[in-house]
């Protein structure tokens, strides 16, 4: 898939200078992207004839990048919460999460993602790459699974999906 992407967007380049210099320099900055964005679309789309895996995995990414601006967003809002109010609801700890993701790049992905989430911090994969080590902010005592339930069925589902 980066190479698919990596292609798509020499070839989205390519084009639009092309277009740029038979346009004698006239062409705007607003036009100028609206062309390299076009073409890069009107390339994912017929990627679909040839190439239907890479173009479901764009979908994919997208939808994983949705996902964590959203995660992102309510993440944030509530640490910048908890900083705010003067007594303290932090619940904090360190939680196993079991992987699905096998793959190096896969596990590296996932752990990125948890770690770039307002307060969770990947720390550490074991040693035969069956768990990660995460240190939480917000862990109910009562209900553990309930964060490893939301990691794996929110980044760690998602993560599969695009390098399956």
């Amino acid at each position: 898939m980066i190479r698919f992407l990596k292609w798509i967007g020499i070839g989205a380049l390519i084009v639009t200078l092309t277009i740029y210099i038979l346009c004698d320099d006239n062409l705007s900055l607003s036009l100028y992207i609206t062309i390299f964005f076009s073409t890069i679309i009107a390339a994912w789309l017929t990627s679909f004839v040839y190439n239907r895996k890479a173009f479901f995995q764009i979908i994919y990414l997208v939808n994983l990048m949705i996902y964590f601006l959203w995660e992102l967003i309510k993440a944030s809002c509530l640490v910048a919460q908890e900083v705010v109010t003067p007594n303290h609801n932090m619940r904090p700890g360190i939680v196993a999460i079991p992987l699905d993701v096998k793959s190096d790049i896969g596990i590296t992905i996932f752990s990125t993602l948890v770690t770039l989430t307002p307060g969770t911090l990947s720390l550490d994969v074991s040693v035969d790459k069956s768990h990660l080590f995460v240190h939480a902010m917000y862990i109910d005592k009562d209900n553990i699974s309930a964060i490893v339930d939301e990691l794996k069925n929110g980044f760690e589902r998602r993560v599969i999906r695009i390098l399956d």
